[in-house]
């Protein structure tokens, strides 16, 4: 009998679908055969010494903390990471911090600096390293150290400070950020040095 083109071409085709997955089986076999051997043993000290690292720290990514002073002010607080402390479990060191001092009906005041230590049990938190206090628009101040008390609501610089205010550039020995229940009033002491700029009109 013979074929015609059709037949030829069905032929083809059915030939074609059974030798196909046969070749296919036949790459992956190979695969097998020939790859190398994994040494699955090699990224377990690595393993191991994460998990140690991670133990040892005992860090915390991200923590943010919320409450209310005596008088009413919410107050927040974010940093980058925290861990306990090594010698007293009521300090916590954080990093990359920051603190909303926001009083119900008046502008909040943002503090922000590198290192600082909260004391759980005094609810003192102390910053330093570029702290920086701010509430906009206008008012912007720098120093070394700073002291925060939760409870009370109230910041306290004790080194040298400079900044911009509404008036004009400022520095002085101590300042003392105090929020009340509607607002918050700041306090200059120990050599104040105002440079006043007048406002055009």
């Amino acid at each position: 009998m013979r074929l015609s083109f059709d037949d030829r071409y069905s032929a083809f085709v059915a030939w074609v679908k059974t030798l196909l997955p046969i070749a296919a089986l036949g790459l992956l076999s190979t695969i097998f055969l020939f790859s190398g051997k994994v040494d699955v043993t090699q990224s377990l000290p690595y393993a191991e010494l994460n998990v140690a690292e991670i133990i040892r720290e005992q860090r915390i990514t991200r923590p943010y903390f919320t409450g209310i002073s005596d008088n009413g002010t919410k107050i927040a607080i974010s940093a980058a990471y925290a861990s306990p402390g090594a010698q007293n479990a009521d300090i916590l060191n954080i990093n990359e911090l920051s603190i909303i001092m926001a009083p119900d009906h008046a502008r909040a005041t943002q503090i922000t600096a590198g290192v600082g230590t909260l004391d759980s049990s005094t609810q003192i938190v102390v910053i330093s390293e570029d702290v920086q206090i701010a509430a906009t628009p206008d008012f912007w101040l720098t120093t070394d150290v700073l002291i925060v008390d939760l409870k009370r609501g109230i910041a306290t610089a004790d080194s040298e400070f400079h900044g911009v205010t509404a008036l004009g550039a400022i520095k002085a020995g101590k300042m003392v950020v105090e929020m009340t229940t509607n607002d918050g009033q700041i306090v200059f002491t120990n050599g104040v040095h105002l440079i006043y700029y007048p406002k055009p009109n």
